[in-house]
């Protein structure tokens, strides 16, 4: 009697011939989105309490604030994790190892200290309800959002050079405007990534998956904090 876990398709199989998630086994499908959503969950609960830790210790906001360059430094220590994951997302359990490091030292933890308690707490329960609305929205749509990309990735450009802009043209109404539309392209990633993670991804790929949406996350609640907190100024 077969020992596999998947006596008629194998996770490999499947890899080896080019089909994604969508079109694997039921069996394999259901597990691979257990396991993104399990890791995403994961990851979300790790950082958030980390971030809890980070806002309220005085010792450590101190230090934060004391600091500027722990945010440019977390930041990019974000990315060449990102990058590791990206070649290493195969090899297991490096990929597991390099996705904890990279949530512990994500960016965000350090960026929550600057703002008030109760406009964090908003921002979390805005992104949750906003995340879980989207999820199911792209789950239960027919339409194919794959060709979202290239408009997601332009108008991502676009963000990012108008950022770099306030720093010369910095004003609360360019802050609130530029934090709004970037909290509405990630709500578009979130649906691209979300409908990606099916059509597109092997089912070896969930490590992929759970980083995509991951940052999709964390970028809406940054733009949705700097929204509220460009609201409470004005």
């Amino acid at each position: 009697m077969s020992s596999e876990k998947y006596p008629k398709s194998s996770i490999e199989d499947d890899f080896n011939y080019g089909t994604n998630v969508a079109t694997a086994s039921v069996q394999i499908r259901m597990d691979f989105l257990r396991k993104v959503y399990t890791l995403l969950s994961l990851q979300i609960i790790l950082t958030t309490a980390t971030s809890a830790l980070f806002m309220f210790s005085q010792n450590i906001k101190d230090f934060v604030h004391g600091s500027p360059a722990v945010v440019l430094v977390s930041a990019l220590l974000s990315l060449v994790l990102l990058l590791a994951l990206a070649i290493y997302r195969h090899q297991h359990p490096v990929n597991l190892y390099l996705l904890l490091v990279f949530t512990v030292l994500t960016f965000l933890l350090s960026t929550v200290t600057f703002y008030e308690y109760s406009t964090v707490l908003q921002a979390l329960f805005l992104t949750c309800a906003v995340f879980t609305g989207l999820t199911i929205y792209t789950f239960q749509s027919k339409r194919d959002f794959s060709k979202m990309g290239a408009g997601l990735f332009a108008c991502l450009w676009i963000l990012i050079i108008a950022s770099f802009m306030r720093f010369f043209f910095n004003s609360d109404s360019t802050e609130l405007v530029l934090a709004g539309a970037g909290a509405l392209v990630f709500c578009g990633f979130i649906i691209y990534d979300t409908n990606l993670l099916m059509k597109q991804l092997s089912p070896e790929e969930h490590i992929l998956a759970s980083i995509n949406l991951y940052l999709d996350i964390v970028n809406l609640f940054l733009h949705i904090l700097r929204v509220l907190d460009s609201m409470k100024k004005h």
